[in-house]
């Protein structure tokens, strides 16, 4: 596929993927966010509650694995309006769920859901722009920095009123209504519009793909999946995603358990103030994404993740205020690796197989990254909840030096 040679183009190409986008990672960062208020219902440790998180989160890295092979061969719009519609019918029964067991329940299967989204999204992406890729990456990315930056203050709204079982019943509505307008468009053929306005003419994807085949880019799942253990530089990244999945999601799990019992916020207003964190998320991804462009993903992946260790290292030690001063430069900072992540990929790949590839990414940043919960619930209960940041400072620290040793290896 080609890639439209305007870059006026790019951002109206991408606007339904970083809307659906949006939607994912809202529904992705609800639990996280709400974990406060989970625990106190519940009488939870804090290794249960990021048990519970990673359980979801789990779910949804081995989730990805499957649909990043069916990606391949269907369409990945039906993909993703099928996890959306399951997601918004699972949002829906958690206001019945009275016990812990049958809650964690829901939540593995809303994962599993959610996981059709990353796997068909970066797919098409990535075999639609071939030059700009990191731009493209970081403006899909944009997405899903406002849907978690948001996600805290309209959680933390709702909860101020109701339970917090009503802001899951507040998202399934728009998650019901993106699911049946994807299913419209695949009917009325809109999609086939929307996968046209990636390309300058159409007849060049039927092009593109010959020659795919005729190269010996058609590559066999056997094969791909040999590829991928067999380089050196592929399985970094994948640790490096694994990484980055670790440290972010472990502390949009525990930043609001940190606010709420060491800065002594109440939970609702610590659930609002882990906007904060995740905030500044957009603009680091789209600058991320712009600098993997320009100066190289490597780079961008090395500075992000050391700059952020003496960040997460302070917070502990800091007042309210300058605490949150830390928290907020780290959530600006810490996003910009992942368009360079993701990009990085996209290259090393053959286009058939773009969708296993960022099945396995998602699986890395979600399944191996969802042991940073559990890892940090057992720390602050043994040595308190202060103490989950130095978990996160030795995983950023283990990424740069992980990114330096790619660079060296090129």
């Amino acid at each position: 596929m080609e890639e439209p040679e305007k870059n006026t183009q790019l951002v109206p190409a991408l606007i339904p993927f970083i809307v659906l986008h949006g939607l994912m990672h809202i529904l992705a960062t609800t639990l996280p966010a709400l974990s406060p208020l989970v625990k106190a219902e519940f009488q939870l440790s804090n290794t249960m509650i990021g048990a519970l998180s990673f359980a979801f989160a789990a779910a949804i890295g081995f989730g990805s694995i499957v649909s990043g092979m069916l990606s391949d061969r269907y369409d990945g719009m039906m993909l993703i309006s099928l996890g959306f519609f399951s997601t918004a019918i699972l949002s829906a029964l958690l206001l019945l769920s009275r016990d812990f067991l049958s809650l964690t329940l829901i939540f593995i299967v809303m994962g599993f859901g959610l996981s059709f989204y990353h796997p068909s999204a970066l797919s098409r992406i990535a075999n639609s722009f071939k030059n700009k890729r990191g731009r493209a990456f970081g403006v899909h990315e944009t997405g899903a920095s406002i849907g978690i930056a948001v996600t805290p203050l309209i959680a933390a709204f709702i909860c101020f009123y109701a339970e917090w079982r009503f802001v899951y019943l507040f998202w399934a509505f728009p998650t019901l209504f993106f699911a049946f307008l994807l299913f419209k468009m695949m009917k009325e053929g809109e999609v086939g519009r929307m996968k046209r306005m990636f390309l300058s003419d159409a007849r060049a994807n039927v092009n593109v793909n010959a020659n795919a085949n005729a190269n010996g880019n058609d590559v066999k799942l056997k094969d791909f999946l040999r590829q991928m253990i067999s380089t050196g530089s592929i399985r970094r990244i994948y640790v490096i995603e694994g990484l980055f999945g670790f440290v972010f999601g472990g502390s949009l799990t525990f930043i609001p358990i940190f606010l709420n019992e060491a800065k002594g916020l109440s939970p609702e207003l610590a659930v609002m103030l882990t906007c904060v964190f995740t905030a500044g998320g957009a603009i680091g991804k789209f600058v991320g994404g712009h600098f993997s462009d320009l100066v190289g993903e490597r780079k961008v992946m090395a500075y992000g993740f050391f700059i952020v260790a003496p960040l997460f290292f302070v917070v502990s030690f800091l007042p309210l205020l300058w605490a949150i001063l830390a928290l907020a430069l780290a959530g600006l900072i810490f996003p910009t690796v992942l368009p360079a992540i993701i990009t990085t990929i996209s290259k090393e790949v053959p286009p058939s197989r773009t969708g296993m590839a960022f099945g396995l990414l998602m699986f890395a940043g979600f399944g191996f990254g969802s042991t940073s919960r559990i890892i940090l619930g057992l720390v602050s209960d043994s040595f308190g909840i202060s103490a989950v940041f130095y978990p996160l400072v030795i995983a950023v620290l283990i990424g740069g030096v992980l990114n330096v040793c790619v660079a060296e290896g090129e």
